[in-house]
């Protein structure tokens, strides 16, 4: 794995007085709680727990960066969409994935944004995209949990990816079957280039 040196390097909360100015190269990860986000940033680090994962939803409330290489970025932001949460905890991770992307925008090479497989593209996602969009940001979209569906209904989700993200680069992800990663691997290698 050619991220396998990646490390934890520190965790920001908003309104934290750790903002994070440092100008190395960045690959930040959103998606909705319970995508998947940290199991593909394990996979992609070849490393089982690096990254907590939960199975409850919303646990993440900090944007957690780790360095890969002593060179770049990677950051894992709270997962945005969950209903269940408590409204104003919720505006507050919504407030600060929104927050950490304007700030850290120019540093960002890619906002790897993960969709569930079986689920498609929610309306949160949609609104996430738009936003990334207006940002002018680069974005890669994962469909996650890939192997959770027949070869038909993988098909049947890719082409609706495409049409919903009309232009954007889509991986067919599995972490836990290892499908798709080494393509991933290789174009956050050449975005970090």
């Amino acid at each position: 794995m050619i991220f396998s040196d990646a490390i934890f390097s520190t965790s920001v909360s908003l309104g934290s007085e750790k903002i994070f100015f440092d100008t190395r190269k960045e690959i930040v990860f959103v998606g909705r709680s319970n995508v998947g986000k940290s199991s593909v940033m394990n996979a992609l680090f070849g490393k089982k727990d690096l990254v907590k994962t939960s199975a409850r939803p919303g646990k993440t409330k900090t944007a957690n960066i780790f360095e890969v290489g002593r060179k770049y970025y990677f950051t894992d932001l709270p997962g945005y969409g969950f209903a269940k949460m408590w409204q104003q905890m919720r505006e507050a991770l919504d407030g600060l994935v929104s927050w950490y992307l304007e700030e850290r925008k120019e540093n960002i090479e890619s906002v790897v944004m993960l969709i569930d497989a079986k689920l498609g593209p929610q309306q949160t996602d949609r609104d996430m995209y738009e936003f990334l969009l207006e940002l002018g940001m680069p974005i890669t979209i994962i469909l996650s949990k890939i192997d959770k569906l027949s070869k038909s209904e993988a098909n049947k989700s890719i082409e609706f990816a495409k049409q919903a993200f009309f232009g954007q680069q889509i991986f067919p992800v599995s972490s836990q079957k290892k499908l798709w990663l080494r393509e991933l691997e290789l174009h956050l290698r050449d975005l970090l280039k």
